[in-house]
């Protein structure tokens, strides 16, 4: 039994599950009107786990479509800016995801410790942390459009911005479209109140000015009512800044400007935090003692190394397909998702949103779009791709068909062992200090490049092109091949029988030593853009890989290794290090 002292988790009661997908659960850390979150253990560490409730899933047909969407873009965020994402299931029955668990207290927990507001340096700091954290999204052209004290997280370090299940690319968020207004009432900006114009990241600049407006005096400033009176003022009437101005004139222009009804008059969330930065430094402690001892309470607890609770296995074993539930209309196979994100920071809380239809809600059927090839083919490893310079095209096919699964099986056993992908396209050791082998870095950086056409002159030696024919990927230290199962367009990706169709991978040359990985039954490209899958072929950014030493496969955007994690069996990108789990051989 692990003790929740000082987690801001309770006890979980009767009806609460003791086990999300492969996630053993130890307590319950809130609960909302879209779902449940629970605090569990997920390889060594805490971890968030948001469970959404049966109704939102069973009310609403095209959630589950959003939903996956979420989930990609949650976990293109920057590490620094939110709780990373860990793993989820947006197949499962009612889908879940996990974050890093973040030991710390939401802003409206700090007031009632502080029993009551801010003093004026907390609030400058608080400013800057959050305007940093927005910043980065922004630049991303993603916009949280949920800003407020329950989505803002204090801990000993600064501020964590949490809870971005309504984040979606700003390109995605074109209100005309879907009709809806996503929000907390008392935060919103006239334009999402009003519905008038598409989401930007100026919707959140509103909502930190009505955050900050909140840590000042206690209480919004249009009110705090959820119904149509506040939105009217927030449209219509100014804010009332009283408590503000008195506790400190300059953050009350800063505030003003923030809510602006103009978007275009906002500044920037890069702007602001050049602004907060003239009243630093900010030195520890950073926030009033009350909330500073809270806070090294929780820090405490997330420090200790939990003890993994004995809780029985789901069907299925971890790291294979799971059957559907007896329930389910249809069988679907299901599988715990895991992005390639784990950091040892850590909270997800839950707070009230609401959704206003303004127009008949509409999705673009065309974002699953995909196709599945009438027929296989296979190309010489070291075609140049067709179409525009640089490799942006498909390769073009060969004549020759990609051989048949049992000429492929009399194959393997001729040749009677495997060949890693290393002996294959041989490299050097110093590509192994740039990412491949040994040490790929964090995103993009030189671990791998930032390019399907990058290269590295002097470094790769391709001594022996790997064969672009059918073939398995065999892990080395689970024994087990990458397998795909879903529709052409969209796939799970685990691990799984070598002999099943679902194993057949080819390798598809996509510019001087890098290649796609296209899954034989679905024509799929396997992809690590948010959660390990496989996708439509040049859909996304991340589906160019490269053979690394020791029998690696990197992901060229990143630098990361494809690894059959140990403690899920999940699929990843992680940080190379020339584990067994990070060998793959082909036959």
């Amino acid at each position: 039994m692990i003790e929740l002292g000082g987690s801001g988790a309770e006890p979980l009661e009767d009806e609460d599950p003791r086990r999300i997908g492969p996630i053993p659960l130890v307590g319950r850390l809130g609960a909302g009107g879209m779902g449940r979150v629970y605090l569990g253990v997920l390889e060594g560490r805490y971890t968030a786990v948001k469970q959404l409730l049966p109704s939102v899933v069973a009310e609403d047909k095209d959630f589950l479509r959003r939903f996956g969407h979420e989930l990609d873009n949650l976990a293109r965020l920057p590490e620094h800016a939110t709780a990373p994402l860990l793993a989820g299931d947006r197949t499962a029955r009612p889908p879940w995801f996990a974050t890093a668990y973040v030991p710390g207290l939401t802003l409206r927990e700090a007031l009632e410790t502080h029993e009551r507001p801010l003093p004026a340096g907390a609030l400058w700091l608080l400013l800057r942390e959050a305007a940093a954290g927005l910043a980065e999204v922004h630049a991303l052209d993603m916009v949280h459009r949920d800003i407020k004290p329950s989505n803002v997280m204090l801990t000993l370090d600064g501020l964590t911005l949490i809870d971005f299940g309504v984040a979606r690319a700003a390109e995605q968020s074109q209100l005309t479209r879907t009709g809806m207004v996503v929000g907390t009432p008392a935060y919103m900006s006239p334009e999402q109140a009003s519905g008038a114009r598409r989401s930007t990241g100026a919707v959140d600049i509103f909502a930190l000015g009505s955050v900050l407006a909140y840590a000042a005096s206690g209480r919004p400033p249009f009110g705090d009512e959820s119904g149509h009176g506040v939105l009217y003022r927030i449209v219509h009437e100014e804010p009332d800044l009283d408590a503000v101005r008195a506790l400190d004139p300059e953050l009350a222009e800063v505030v003003t400007a923030c809510l602006d009804k103009d978007y275009e008059g906002r500044p920037t969330a890069a702007e602001l935090v050049e602004l907060a930065d003239r009243h630093g430094p900010f030195t520890p402690p950073l926030w009033p003692e009350a909330v500073t001892a809270r806070l090294a309470e929780r820090a405490a607890f997330a420090a200790t190394t939990p003890d993994v609770p004995d809780v029985p296995e789901e069907p299925g074993e971890p790291g294979e397909p799971e059957a559907a539930p007896r329930a389910a209309p249809e069988k679907r196979e299901r599988r715990t998702r895991v992005v390639p994100v784990i950091v040892p920071v850590v909270v997800v809380t839950t707070g009230a949103t609401l959704a206003f239809t303004l127009l008949p809600y509409t999705f673009d059927a065309g974002d699953e779009a995909g196709r599945r090839p009438s027929a296989s083919v296979t190309v010489s490893a070291d075609a140049t791709p067709s179409g525009t310079a640089g490799g942006s095209a498909e390769p073009s096919p060969s004549t020759s068909a990609s051989p048949s699964k049992d000429s492929k099986e009399k194959d393997s056993r001729k040749r009677g062992s495997q060949e890693s992908p290393a002996a294959a396209g041989a490299h050097t050791g110093d590509e192994a200090a740039k990412g491949g082998g040994g040490g790929g870095g964090d995103g993009g950086g030189d671990g791998g490049g930032g390019s399907a056409s990058d290269t590295d002159p002097g470094t790769d030696t391709e001594a022996d092109a790997p064969s672009t024919g059918g073939s398995t990927l065999r892990n080395a230290r689970s024994g087990q091949c990458l397998i795909s199962y879903g529709g052409a367009g969209y796939g799970n990706v685990a691990t799984g029988d070598c002999a099943s169709g679902a194993a057949d991978w080819s390798l598809r040359s996509a510019s001087s030593g890098t290649y796609r990985i296209v899954h034989g039954e679905s024509g799929n490209c396997l992809s690590a853009y948010g959660a390990m899958h496989s996708g439509t072929c040049g859909a996304d950014d991340a589906q160019t890989w490269r053979i690394g030493s020791g029998g690696t496969v990197v992901l060229v955007k990143t630098g990361r290794c494809l690894e059959h994690t140990q403690g899920g069996g999940t699929i990843m990108a992680r940080v190379c290090d020339g584990s067994a789990s990070q060998n793959w051989t082909r036959s």
